[in-house]
C-alpha cells in the first residue's frame, strides 16, 4: 500500500483486490485498454467511486464509446478535453518540442526530391486494418500524387538499412533526421475521435514537415497556430487534395508558411499554451520530463491525487449532510458520453460506415455488452462472469427480433 499525499489531503493506494471489501476502500482505479467485463470489481457498493484512466486508441477498447458504459465511471482521466482531468496534448511534451528543432531547409528538400529520389510525401504505417481505414484513402491518394510508403502499409520504398525496421528506430535521431528530410508526413490516425491526436501528428510539427492529418476533427483547436496543419478533412475528394499538395511543393513560398510557427514567438493559439503551461502533470516522455514541470508529476499520479482530492471533497459535504439535513446531500458525479464517446468506424472516402467490416461489428457488439453490463449491476450481481449470460440473452433477444421471430 502506497500512501499518496495530494496538498491538503491523503489517500492511500493499493493494487491488491483483496482491500475491495474494505470499508475504507472508496475509488477504484480501471486504465480503459484493460477493462474486461467478465473481471469486474464486484460487488460494487454506493461509496465505490469508479475512475477511468484511458490515453490509447479507441480501438483499443470501443466497450468505452458507449454512453451507458461511460456513465458508470465517476472520474475520468481520458484525451477528450471535456473528462474531468484531460490529457489530450499528452504528445506534446513541452511547447519546446514544437520550436526547438528547426525545419531543414527548403532548398535542401527540394534537392533530396531532385537528386535522391524522395517524394514530395511520406507515409510510413505498419498496422493495417484499422477502424479509421486510412490506407484505403493513402491507396486512393496514391493515384494522383508519389507517396513514399515505407511501412508495411502499401510498401512501396525501402528505408535504408540502418534503418530497416521503423518500428523499432522511429525515435532514434537517425530515423528522425532522415525522415525530416520530407516536405509533407501523411498523419493518418489508426481510429477517428474528438481530441484522439497522437505522435502521428506531432512528430512531423516536431521535425519541422507539414502533416497532412487524419484524425481528430478538432486537432486544428491545438495546432501552435492557423496555419500549420493540412486537414483531410477540408477536402472533397483525395484527388482535390493531391492538387493542394502539388500548389505547395511547387511554391516554396506558401508552404513555408506552414513552418512560421518555428519562429520565435510563432506559437501563437492561446488555448494550447494555456494548457501547457497550466497542466499540473508533466511529461511522460523522459526526454522532456524536465520541461515546465515544477511541482508537477506524471499524468497518472496526477489523476490519482485528482480522485483523491475529490472523493475527499465528497465525503466531507456527505458528513455536513449529516450534521445538518438541510443541506443538500451531494449526489455521485457521473461521466457521460462527452469524456471519451467516439463515432462507429466509418469509411475516409465515402464518409459512410462499411457495414460488412470487422470494426462495425465491433463497435455494435460492444454496445451490447455495455448493455448487458449496465443491467447485471442494476440486479446488484456480485459474479462478474454473469456478465457473458447476459450478453447472451440480449444478444439473443436482438437477433431474434431483427430476423423477425416471436
Amino acid at each position: 500500500m502506497t500512501l499518496i499525499r495530494c496538498g491538503d489531503v491523503k489517500c492511500y493506494s493499493t493494487k491488491s483486490r483483496g482491500y475491495l471489501d474494505n470499508k475504507n476502500t472508496k475509488g477504484i482505479m480501471f486504465y480503459g485498454t484493460g477493462i474486461d467485463p467478465l473481471d469486474l470489481p464486484l460487488p460494487r457498493t454506493q461509496d465505490h467511486e469508479w475512475c477511468l484512466f484511458h490515453e490509447e486508441s479507441p480501438l483499443n477498447n470501443y466497450l468505452l464509446s458507449h454512453e451507458q458504459f461511460i456513465h458508470l465511471f465517476n472520474h475520468t482521466a481520458t484525451f477528450k478535453r471535456e473528462s474531468d482531468y484531460p490529457i489530450t496534448t499528452q504528445d506534446i511534451f513541452a511547447l519546446e518540442y514544437l520550436t526547438e528543432r528547426q525545419a531543414i531547409d527548403i532548398k535542401v528538400k527540394n534537392e533530396k526530391q531532385k537528386s535522391d529520389g524522395f517524394a514530395a510525401l511520406m507515409y510510413t504505417q505498419s498496422h493495417a486494418d484499422v477502424p479509421s481505414y486510412r490506407d484505403s484513402y493513402v491507396k486512393e491518394l496514391m493515384k494522383y500524387i508519389d507517396v513514399d510508403s515505407y511501412g508495411t502499409c502499401l510498401h512501396n520504398k525501402n528505408l535504408p538499412e540502418n534503418l530497416i525496421n521503423p518500428a523499432e528506430s522511429f525515435q532514434k535521431d537517425q530515423f528522425l533526421d532522415f525522415i525530416a528530410g520530407y516536405k509533407f508526413h501523411l498523419s493518418f490516425e489508426n481510429a477517428v475521435c474528438d481530441d484522439y491526436m497522437t505522435e502521428k501528428l506531432m512528430r512531423p510539427l516536431h521535425l519541422g514537415s507539414v502533416p497532412i492529418y487524419y484524425g481528430s476533427p478538432k486537432a486544428k483547436d491545438w495546432m501552435p497556430n492557423n496555419h500549420s496543419i493540412i486537414m483531410v478533412n477540408d477536402f472533397n475528394s483525395p484527388k482535390e487534395l493531391a492538387e493542394f499538395i502539388k500548389y505547395l511543393d511547387e511554391n516554396d513560398e506558401e508552404y513555408l508558411k506552414y513552418l512560421n510557427f518555428k519562429k520565435p514567438n510563432g506559437i501563437t493559439n492561446t488555448l494550447l499554451k494555456e494548457t501547457v503551461l497550466n497542466r499540473d502533470w508533466g511529461s511522460h516522455d523522459h526526454k522532456y520530463y524536465f520541461y515546465n514541470i515544477e511541482d508537477k508529476v506524471d499524468y497518472y499520479q496526477g489523476f490519482e491525487c485528482h480522485v483523491c482530492r475529490e472523493i475527499h471533497k465528497r465525503m466531507n459535504a456527505l458528513k455536513e449532510h449529516e450534521k445538518d439535513p438541510s443541506k443538500p446531500k451531494p449526489p455521485p458525479k457521473m461521466a457521460d458520453n462527452s469524456h471519451l464517446g467516439c463515432p462507429k468506424p466509418f469509411s475516409p472516402l465515402s464518409g459512410q460506415e462499411i457495414p460488412s467490416s470487422h470494426w462495425s461489428f465491433t463497435y455494435e457488439d460492444t454496445k451490447t455488452v455495455a448493455d448487458a453490463v449496465v443491467e447485471m449491476l442494476r440486479r446488484g450481481e456480485e459474479d462478474p462472469s454473469l456478465t457473458y449470460m447476459y450478453y447472451s440473452q440480449l444478444k439473443k433477444k436482438r437477433n431474434s427480433h431483427n430476423t423477425g421471430e416471436l
